[in-house]
């Protein structure tokens, strides 16, 4: 399934990726070996819960 973002945007994401991974490369390999192993929970998921959105619980109701 081809992503929602354009080509532009998607680019513009990988810059900001590149910068945190050259300005803090040992919390970026914590959040790769993160998301790696959590990936079956869902993007979203995690995204909601580590930004505060959402909780465990709030997601399951």
């Amino acid at each position: 399934m081809p992503a929602i973002a354009t080509l532009e945007e998607l680019k513009g994401v990988e810059k900001v990726i590149e910068e945190i991974k050259k300005e803090y490369p040992e919390a970026w390999e914590d959040i790769k070996e993160f998301l790696k192993a959590y990936r079956k929970y869902g993007y979203k998921n995690i995204c909601k819960i580590f930004i505060g959105e959402e909780t465990p619980e709030s997601l399951k109701e």
